[in-house]
C-alpha cells in the first residue's frame, strides 16, 4: 500500500469556501497521519483488499491503481468512495518518495506476481497554484511567471497542470510546488520557499501542510471520537 495522504479541498484558509480538486495535500514520514492510528489504518486497508478479493471471486479481477478515499468515524474509517485511478495531487504525495521503479510495478500487476512497492521514510507537502476566481469563476488566458531554477534550488519540485506551452492558464489548477523532507514541517518550508518564485493573477493555500492547520483536524477528531 501507498503513505496516506490527505488533501485539502475547500478553496481558501481555514477550511472555507467552495469545493474544488484540492489545494495541497501532505502526507507524513512514517506513512500514517497525525490523527490515523495502525489499527485505523489496517482496518481501511482489509476494506480494499476485501474489495479486491470480491471482484476475483466475482470472475473480474482488478489490475491497476485502486485509491479509496475514506472518512474516520467514531468507531472505524468508513469508505467514502473508490477511483481507478491516483488521487490527484495526493499522486505528488507519494509517487516523488517511490522506490520501486514504476515500470517494475506496472509489470507486475500485469503480470500478477507484484509483491511490494517500496516507499522512502519521508514526509511531503504539496501546494497547488490555481487562477484567482477558482474554482467559480477563475481567470483564464493569462501567463503567469515561474522561475524553475530558483523553485529546484530551493529543494522543492514543480508539476505542472492545466497551462500551456507558453504558461497561460487554462483555467483551472495551473501547477503543484512539492516539498520533500526527513519532517513534515520542513518538506512544508520547502514547499512554501518555492512558490514564492510563481508569479501572475494566482493564489494558492498558506494553511496547506502546517502545524496549526493539522492540530485544527486533530482537535477536529478528537472531538468526532469523544476523546
Amino acid at each position: 500500500p501507498m503513505p496516506l495522504a490527505q488533501d485539502y479541498p475547500h478553496a481558501y484558509e481555514g477550511d472555507v469556501g467552495p469545493i474544488t480538486g484540492g489545494m495541497g495535500s501532505y502526507s507524513c514520514e512514517n506513512h500514517l497521519l497525525p490523527f490515523v492510528s495502525k489499527e485505523d489504518y489496517e482496518k481501511a486497508f482489509e476494506t480494499l483488499k476485501r474489495t479486491i478479493d470480491a471482484m476475483h471471486k466475482e470472475g473480474i479481477p482488478y489490475k491497476g491503481i485502486l485509491y479509496g478515499q475514506f472518512m474516520l468515524a467514531k468507531d472505524e474509517p468508513k469508505i467514502i468512495e473508490y477511483n481507478a485511478r491516483f488521487g490527484d495531487p495526493e499522486a505528488m504525495n507519494v509517487l516523488p518518495i517511490l522506490k520501486t521503479p514504476l515500470v517494475e510495478i506496472g509489470e507486475g500487476i500485469i503480470d500478477g506476481n507484484l509483491k511490494r512497492a517500496e516507499f522512502e521514510q519521508k514526509a511531503t507537502v504539496v501546494k497547488y497554484i490555481a487562477p484567482k476566481g477558482y474554482p467559480e469563476n477563475p481567470v483564464k488566458g493569462v501567463q503567469i511567471q515561474v522561475n524553475e531554477d530558483k523553485i529546484v534550488g530551493e529543494g522543492a519540485k514543480v508539476y505542472y497542470a492545466s497551462v500551456d506551452e507558453n504558461l497561460t492558464m487554462l483555467g483551472s489548477r495551473a501547477l503543484a510546488i512539492v516539498g520533500i523532507a526527513d519532517s513534515l514541517e520542513e518538506a512544508e518550508k520547502i514547499a512554501s520557499a518555492g512558490i514564492k518564485y510563481v508569479s501572475g493573477e494566482i493564489f494558492y493555500r498558506r494553511d496547506v501542510g502546517t502545524k496549526e492547520s493539522i492540530a485544527k483536524r486533530i482537535e477536529i477528531m478528537k472531538t468526532i471520537r469523544g476523546e
